[in-house]
């Protein structure tokens, strides 16, 4: 399935590695296994150590498999992440093209040590920062794999300031920025339009449904997700 064609990114800690299967069977058309957001510093090394299993389970079951990585620790996560059967990382609040060519020479690396395909692994951007979304463009330029872009509203309200009644509101300006960049360079926009009181990985499935809609209207192809209830009204909504 191409880039483009995947509408549900769902996110499945590895701190929880028995959830795995579970959740790889829930229709998700991509598993993004989790070493960022959802993994506490103390439990990261543990979680490394899982990844090759569930990047086979999520193969086994029909999803595409994603690694979540974080780019202050792109050696230890990607080293534990790039293997056979791997289609891509995420990569998380990345704020510089430096800092992504670094990850792909890196990547390429162990593509050649492991026997992987040169270029078969994906990246998708999650621009989650003011510096990040300010060097989009340059940033997804900074390598050929990149093939989705897309945002992260909870760091970027802990980086930019909330206005009072706690929305951002440049986040519509935000959104439809991040679709033109993609449309630029060719890419996938992932993302969906969420409101308040909604934080959209905590939204209820009608809520879901409502955001993707807006999402699809304005150009996105596609969303990240974190409930299995979650993953039927995202893709009747991006269908």
């Amino acid at each position: 399935m191409e880039p483009s064609q995947r509408r549900s990114w769902l996110l499945a800690s590895l701190s929880h590695p028995d959830r795995i299967e579970t959740l790889a069977r829930c229709g998700a058309d991509a598993i993004v296994l989790d070493l960022v957001e959802f993994v506490p510093e103390e439990a990261k090394h543990a979680a490394r150590h899982e990844v090759v299993a569930a990047i086979a389970t999520v193969r086994a079951a029909g999803a595409a498999a994603f690694t979540m990585v974080d780019p202050e620790l792109a050696y230890a996560d990607l080293h534990a992440c790039v293997w056979p059967g791997l289609d891509g990382v995420v990569v998380s609040r990345v704020e510089s093209a430096a800092q992504l060519r670094e990850i792909d020479e890196l990547i390429s690396r162990l593509e050649h040590e492991r026997g992987i395909p040169t270029g078969a692994v994906r990246i998708a951007l999650a621009l989650e920062t003011a510096r990040g979304n300010q060097d989009g463009y340059e940033i997804a330029c900074a390598s050929p794999r990149v093939s989705a872009l897309t945002l992260g509203r909870a760091d970027l309200i802990m980086d930019l300031r909330p206005e009072p009644d706690g929305e951002i509101h440049l986040m519509p300006y935000l959104m439809q920025r991040l679709v033109i960049i993609a449309g630029a360079l060719g890419k996938t926009p992932l993302g969906a339009w969420w409101r308040a009181p909604d934080r959209g990985l905590l939204a209820t499935p009608q809520n879901t449904y409502q955001a993707a809609q807006r999402g699809r209207a304005i150009g996105f192809k596609g969303t990240l997700c974190l409930h299995p209830d979650q993953i039927d009204p995202i893709h009747r909504a991006f269908a």
